[in-house]
């Protein structure tokens, strides 16, 4: 059993943005060093302290009707703190290691693709106070019946944002980030339909260039590559890999890994689903069966065509044939305009019909 572990924290000035050193104690520093070896000198920067009772005033003292979530590290309250909405991940001390990773990027990146951290607190657990993001998350809007489908139009943009997101944890931080839990749970969805990434607590430092490493094995299964999920090899095209699996989610609305044969209990992967549409000379009928039904036939099949494309060139086994976030973002920003035209002439359509079902010119 490990030993527990007690925080002691002194921060100096409280003002948010003010970088301060986060300095931790502990029973036994060894075994913090060893669980979480880059923790010390943290600095404090685009977020601030809140106390306990804040926290428990807010959540109602964490009751059910203010939970809004759970995953692997903790469970997500919702609470109004000092006039701002908010969404509280709890963690237990056996995850300060995923805490220390996900404090540490958030403090030190901003960008209006990736969730903000407002604040922190440590008393008993660990908690994370981020912006509440309305709108769920990707993963329910794709397979959730009660709500709305998500126009085609609406997925490239959710793409596209979450591209962006991505973009600049790998190429415009110092340094720089892989997520390694890119997942369509993890990017969420505000009002005006933009995506947010979201969950950072398996983030790891890489080299300047995507430069691969070795470390344990995390992350979800579905989405994690060959070299990642046999090797342990990091880099940035392990989120690049898993963002293609996100691709064949918006095309298909199936989840990364789902129950298929005429009982459902054999399982297949959408990589293997679609590496097997795409590898045929003549893939878009069969692209057809697989595309969302929800969508109906208000899309364009080009347009789906290239997105599968670009997905398939995500997940390529080699990571070094998978392009960088970068070209991506740029291939995604021609397929956001072609697909936005497309919705338009469908609602000029839709207009034109309306008026001649009316008798108006």
């Amino acid at each position: 059993m490990s030993m527990a572990v007690y925080f002691l924290v002194v921060l100096h000035g409280r003002k948010r943005r003010h970088k301060d050193e986060l300095k931790v104690h502990l029973e036994d520093e060894q075994e913090l060093r060893e669980r979480t070896p880059s923790f010390m000198g943290i600095e404090l920067d685009m977020s601030v302290e809140y106390s306990y009772d804040e926290l428990a005033r807010g959540t109602n003292n964490f009751s059910m009707e203010n939970k809004i979530g759970s995953g692997g590290f903790g469970v997500v309250f919702y609470a109004e703190l000092r006039g701002e909405k908010t969404a509280i991940k709890k963690m237990d001390v056996q995850s300060a290691r995923e805490f220390i990773a996900e404090f540490n990027v958030l403090t030190r990146v901003y960008h209006v693709n990736l969730v903000r951290l407002i604040g922190f607190c440590i008393k008993g657990h660990l908690f994370l106070i981020y912006e509440f993001i309305q709108n769920g998350n990707l993963s329910e809007h794709l397979r959730r019946t009660k709500r709305p489908p998500l126009s085609w139009a609406s997925r490239v943009q959710i793409a596209l944002d979450s591209a962006r997101g991505l973009e600049y944890i790998h190429e415009h931080t110092v340094p720089v980030y892989v997520h390694r839990d890119v997942k369509s749970p993890n990017i969420l969805i505000d009002m005006n339909f933009h995506a947010k990434v979201a969950d950072f607590g398996l983030a790891k430092l890489t080299d300047v260039g995507g430069i691969a490493s070795r470390t344990r094995l995390v992350g979800t299964f579905g989405y994690m590559p060959p070299e990642y999920a046999q090797y342990g090899d990091v880099s940035s095209k392990v989120d690049v890999y898993a963002f293609g699996v996100v691709l064949y989610e918006l095309i298909s609305a199936k989840k990364a890994i789902f129950k298929t044969g005429p009982l459902g209990t054999e399982t297949l992967g959408l990589v293997g689903l679609f590496e097997g549409i795409l590898n045929q000379p003549e893939p878009i009928e069969e692209l057809r069966k697989v595309i969302d039904p929800r969508l109906g036939d208000n899309y364009p099949t080009d347009d789906i065509f290239k997105l599968a494309m670009l997905g398939k060139a995500c997940t390529q086994e080699n990571p070094e044939s998978r392009p960088n976030m970068r070209s991506v973002v740029v291939s995604l920003i021609m397929l956001s305009l072609s697909s936005s035209k497309w919705d338009a002439r469908l609602i000029d359509e839709d207009k034109t019909l309306v008026k001649l079902m009316s008798g108006r010119r």
